[in-house]
């Protein structure tokens, strides 16, 4: 029994200083040499302010546009007027979508307020499912307009508080120049699929949306882009919107998503993971870090 027992203590001397060793190089020291700051803490070089000032006033109207959208919801619900109702949420949608990404950054706004059934376990009926796609899911699925125009009414509400939010806050150069790229990423993970307006089927309003808020942030920023790069993020952004103006319909409308042909859709994914590519390389050619060591 002593025999067993010194051995065991003799291994185990034997493995401590491995597993030390191995520790130290899974956790090095962190001092003043080698830490580093998250990229929100980076400041936003001042030749970038005005342009930034200027995009978040855009996105301000934006959202006070879809504001509008709500409140005609609101008023065609109190009149039983179903169909525009439903062309108004698809309005109000792709009017937020083209300032989504943004809305991203201000904690969970956009979750509070445009969270999709198929987040939750009871889909419809967990309480938590509320905002535009419950909206649309009255509209479009129950059609009923007493709670189409409550949904409407909250959701308004949770819009102007972003208008606020957004108008106070400064939004820093580099999480501007993801969200250019973020709004196609969107397109390419959900939009294409036809995931995101499952009801109303108007997932080509919002790949419009999402691909003119992305246009919008490099218009802002076009001084600072060198002119080959500006010319390719151009005619690739024409490209894009070629494709989609195959379905568009007067007043900016867009036909159901399942009139996207097979041969569009391949092209439409073709051209957005080009133009996203392109976005990667903007940080590098502003000069913008995403990570900043503190000064000694």
């Amino acid at each position: 029994m002593k025999q067993h027992r010194f051995y065991a203590l003799f291994l185990c001397s034997l493995l401590l200083p491995a597993i030390s060793a191995a520790h130290g190089l899974r956790a090095p020291l962190i001092d003043d040499t080698n830490a580093v700051t998250a990229k929100g803490d980076i400041p936003t070089p001042a030749k970038y302010h005005s342009a930034i000032r200027a995009y978040q006033q855009q996105v301000v109207r934006q959202l006070k546009i879809t504001q509008q959208y709500l409140n005609t919801i609101v008023h065609a619900s109190q009149s039983g007027q179903l169909l525009q109702a439903q062309q108004n949420y698809v309005r109000a949608h792709q009017s937020y979508e083209q300032v989504r990404v943004i809305v991203k950054l201000f904690g969970n706004a956009d979750q509070n307020i445009n969270s999709r059934a198929d987040y939750y376990l009871q889909g419809i009926n967990n309480p938590s499912f509320s905002g535009f796609h419950r909206l649309e899911y009255e509209l479009f699925v129950r059609k009923d307009l007493q709670q189409a125009q409550a949904e409407a009414s909250n959701l308004q509400y949770g819009i102007i508080d972003l208008q606020k939010r957004v108008a106070s806050d400064e939004l820093d150069i580099a999480k501007v120049i993801q969200a250019a790229s973020d709004f196609l990423e969107m397109i390419l993970q959900t939009k294409l699929a036809g995931k995101e307006n499952q009801y109303s089927h108007s997932d080509l309003a919002d790949i419009q949306a999402n691909v003119a808020g992305s246009a919008q942030i490099v218009q802002q920023l076009a001084d600072f882009i060198p002119a080959e790069q500006r010319a390719a993020l151009d005619s690739g952004y024409q490209q894009i919107f070629a494709v989609l103006q195959r379905y568009q319909l007067p007043q900016n409308q867009f036909q159901s998503f399942s009139q996207l042909s097979q041969t569009d859709h391949d092209s439409l994914y073709s051209l957005l993971s080009i133009q996203t590519s392109l976005l990667a390389q903007l940080r590098a050619q502003l000069g913008v870090r995403v990570y900043y060591k503190y000064p000694h």
